[in-house]
């Protein structure tokens, strides 16, 4: 388990040595904060960072911890995007929103917001 930032920095690092050509990508959750915890991912090195809102799921979770954890993915690809902004590191990574996006319009409202990659899935 991941405890800290730390932690993650020092997984992402041994990735890396591991295969020097390789992509690391971090999957948030979108909460209050999130851009605090996508500012200390960026500056331990990651590439590719995932905000997932909390209408998505994942198969690799409890049924009861995939259901509405989180905040919808809007606020969080907000508030990280600016963060990143704001401490000079968003060129540092690629952002990607994640979490029952179904349209175009939504799309359009994640790259508004920051996303250069967009998640979809279906049941």
């Amino acid at each position: 388990d991941i405890y800290s930032i730390e932690d993650l920095a020092q997984l992402i690092h041994d990735l890396k040595s591991a295969n020097r050509s390789s992509r690391v990508s971090t999957k948030l959750v979108s909460e209050v904060g999130v851009g605090v915890v996508a500012a200390g991912v960026a500056k331990a090195k990651s590439d590719h960072i995932v905000i997932s809102g909390g209408d998505g799921g994942t198969g690799a979770a409890a049924w009861t911890g995939i259901k509405h954890a989180g905040l919808p993915w809007e606020l969080g690809l907000a508030e990280t995007h600016q963060t990143l902004v704001l401490n000079r590191l968003r060129s540092r990574v690629v952002l990607q929103a994640d979490g029952q996006l179904k349209s175009g319009k939504d799309v359009v409202i994640a790259a508004l917001l920051g996303a250069e990659e967009y998640g979809f899935a279906t049941a």
